[in-house]
């Protein structure tokens, strides 16, 4: 049995698959992971332009009383320059003609017709957004490794990259054994149960940013095991197998594991839920043995699986863990292994345990923010003891 942080160190230190790259339209690379970095080809903004609706003065103007000459719309370009005791109306976003170095919002203005106003605020700000104010040319737009959302897409949209390219999805198949399992569509019959963990495990796998697919179930057998294992491997970058991962006469996972000649590195964690976790490679490719109880496997898909997806996907970003303290007391028996316990994360943002009855207890998930966790050694915390929470 393994602390979660040797775990971490043994698959951190293998040689896995690097991802290769791939063009995307703009409108389909949204949570894709940008392969290069993007450089800025112009400065933005491109020209001066207007940050309000207002006037376009000379600053040492702004005593007097001005002349309108000339509206200027967004889109437009000036034709005439501001000279003293001239003025231009001008709209947001509009470059500021040539002369005026300031704009003076309208708020700011007496209107005394429709061609002469006085700035009756003397403490106006400048309002006006300077070329290459934001970003200059040649810049780092945007950085390689970078999962593309809303905001970088308008980014690439405004230097014109409508191609972007970014990282392929790893391959992952999820296989489920087990001679008490059916399908979710079936209704069964006691002490019969449906399997609930493949299309878990697929869904934690798609947000994780893979390609997943469900490659069903698969009876108590090795040999069986092993054809549907050595299937997913020959199309998959990562094969998830969830049952069997313990030691029982039933659990076949490390046998199957032995009769592939893969490396074995390790099959148990010092973690609850989740201590029966096998890690294995086939060359550059991963085999995880999970646990069969589902919360079990979503704990270990966090710990061990979506690590592995970002690193094969090209993601840079390391997962989010937030210290939040503990809305009231929490005890257990034992503590020799770090336990991960549901948690919701209250208005106070602090974070609350909940209900919680063990491994198959998937129930409490549904409205939990995240797991929490209860450090080796420890048998109680108090009220206020700040915890690492990990987003689920």
């Amino acid at each position: 049995m393994i602390k979660i942080e040797e775990a971490h160190r043994i698959i951190g230190g293998l040689q896995l698959k690097e991802p290769s790259a791939e063009m995307v339209p703009l409108g389909k690379s949204l949570d894709r992971i940008l392969a290069e970095d993007v450089l800025t080809s112009e400065d933005f903004p491109s020209f001066d332009k207007s940050a309000m609706d207002g006037y376009a003065i000379r600053k040492e103007d702004i005593h007097k009383k001005l002349e309108v000459i000339e509206f200027i719309p967004a889109g437009k370009k000036p034709e005439k320059k501001v000279a003293e005791g001239r003025c231009s109306r001008i709209m947001t976003g509009a470059m500021v003609p040539e002369g005026a170095d300031m704009v003076v919002m309208q708020e700011d203005v007496k209107k005394e017709n429709d061609q002469v106003i006085t700035v009756v605020n003397k403490k106006s700000k400048d309002n006006i957004l300077y070329k290459g104010e934001d970003v200059k040319s040649g810049s780092l737009l945007l950085k390689k490794g970078i999962r593309i959302g809303p905001a970088h897409i308008g980014l690439l949209a405004s230097v014109g990259n409508v191609n972007p390219l970014v990282f392929q999805k790893p391959v992952i198949t999820v296989l489920s054994s087990g001679d008490e399992l059916v399908p979710p569509s079936q209704n069964p019959q006691p002490p019969r149960i449906r399997n609930s963990n493949s299309a878990q495990l697929v869904a934690l796998a798609t947000q994780a940013g893979a390609v997943a697919f469900d490659a069903g179930l698969v009876e108590d057998d090795p040999e069986k095991i092993l054809k549907k294992i050595e299937l997913a491997a020959d199309r998959s970058d990562v094969v998830i197998m969830t049952g069997g991962a313990s030691a029982g006469d039933l659990d076949f996972t490390e046998k199957v594991y032995s009769m592939l000649e893969a490396t074995l590195h390790f099959k148990k964690l010092a973690i609850q839920p989740g201590k029966p976790a096998q890690f294995a490679t086939l060359g550059n490719k991963c085999l995880f043995g999970l646990s069969g109880n589902p919360v079990s496997s979503l704990v270990q898909f966090g710990l061990l699986v979506r690590p592995v997806i970002k690193r094969m996907s090209g993601l840079q970003a390391a997962d989010k863990v937030y210290k939040l303290p503990l809305s009231r007391d929490k005890q257990r028996k034992r503590s020799e292994r770090l336990l991960f316990f549901p948690v919701r994360i209250t208005g106070d943002m602090e974070a609350e345990a909940l209900e919680y009855h063990g491994s198959a207890h998937l129930h409490a998930y549904h409205r939990a923010d995240g797991l929490a966790e209860f450090p080796i050694g420890l048998n109680e915390l108090k009220k206020g003891t700040i915890v690492n929470v990990r987003p689920v």
